[in-house]
């Protein structure tokens, strides 16, 4: 066998495996011999099974099978089934991606899985709401380097107006600032800048910003907590953060975890309460988080969060008062 031919037949024989097996559907020696014929090569058992050594040998990982339903070669996926359909669904989910950019993003996903695995993935429903912006993972990939780098960024950033045009705000103002990091919240993706001007950061999303691009310059790193940036600015409590404690009733447990997480702290457990501090800000949606659970939850602290909640309540009563008659 030509010098040439050792080189090509084992890129052939991955190639046949990714595409035609998987831990289900294995190749038997005739099926890959009679594949190499096609280009010529008159492979007998011997070649074939060195090529796979080499392939083994540079760490393709693929087996061999020998059951009564199933025998011959498989190679291993990048990803799973269950793992391609897991991210086929999160890129359809995502808002930020246009439809063309996540119907491109699932098919190199399910591309890393074997025909018979292609056809078993189900049906996957799209996002309700999508970005007309195509260029999104372009923006991230810029994003992202700049991170790395340092470097601040240029760009513009606009609203859909009724009619769906771009209109930029700030009077197309070019906006300079530092990448810090990229964060997903409710289906979109933001990038969170530290502004020298206003020595503040600021979240942005990406599938807003346009005609981007990185400066070379370098800038010299500020003191920044990611974790304490998304509990101050996502999860619908943006603002000043303050530690709330709350009696809740234990029924209540995995709803209160679910939306603070389970670093929350438990100061006190009863029968039929239990006492938690939360690091979150007050803002009306806190309040309205609240007041869905008025019978089975007591505000202990702050002080001005249980009069506002009392305000509310007096209101509501003035509001809605039955009178007679």
């Amino acid at each position: 066998m030509k010098h040439a031919d050792i080189i090509h037949l084992p890129v052939l024989i991955r190639d046949y495996l990714l595409k035609y097996s998987d831990s289900d559907h294995a190749v038997s020696t005739p099926e890959l011999k009679a594949y190499l014929s096609d280009f010529g090569f008159d492979a007998d058992r011997r070649s074939i099974y060195k090529a796979i050594s080499t392939l083994k040998e540079h760490g393709c990982p693929v087996n061999y099978v020998n059951r009564k339903s199933v025998q011959g070669y498989w190679i291993e996926h990048t990803f799973t089934a269950e793992e391609a359909f897991f991210l086929s669904d999160a890129i359809q989910s995502s808002a930020s991606l246009s439809q063309k950019s996540a119907d491109e993003f699932s098919a190199k996903v399910k591309g890393t899985l074997s025909e018979y695995e292609q056809k078993s993935l189900p049906e996957i429903s799209p996002a309700a709401s999508r970005s007309d912006n195509d260029q999104i993972l372009n923006v991230i990939a810029v994003l992202l380097r700049a991170i790395h780098n340092r470097n601040p960024v240029e760009f513009r950033y606009y609203d859909l107006s009724v009619t769906r045009k771009k209109q930029y705000r700030r009077s197309n103002k070019i906006y300079h600032l530092v990448p810090y990091a990229l964060v997903s919240n409710a289906n979109r993706y933001y990038c969170v800048f530290y502004s020298k001007e206003h020595e503040s950061f600021a979240n942005y999303r990406i599938d807003k910003m346009d005609m981007i691009h990185v400066l070379e310059e370098q800038e010299d790193p500020v003191f920044f907590s990611l974790k304490d940036h998304i509990r101050s600015s996502f999860n619908m409590y943006h603002g000043e953060p303050d530690t709330v404690t709350v009696s809740f009733d234990l029924s209540l447990a995995n709803v209160v975890f679910d939306e603070f997480g389970r670093d929350i702290i438990i100061s006190k457990v009863d029968e039929t309460r239990f006492t938690a501090s939360i690091r979150t800000s007050v803002t009306p949606t806190l309040i309205s988080w609240l007041l869905q659970f008025y019978d089975r939850m007591e505000v202990k602290k702050p002080e001005s969060l249980k009069e506002r909640l009392y305000t509310i309540g007096e209101n509501l009563i003035q509001t809605y008062q039955k009178t007679g008659g």
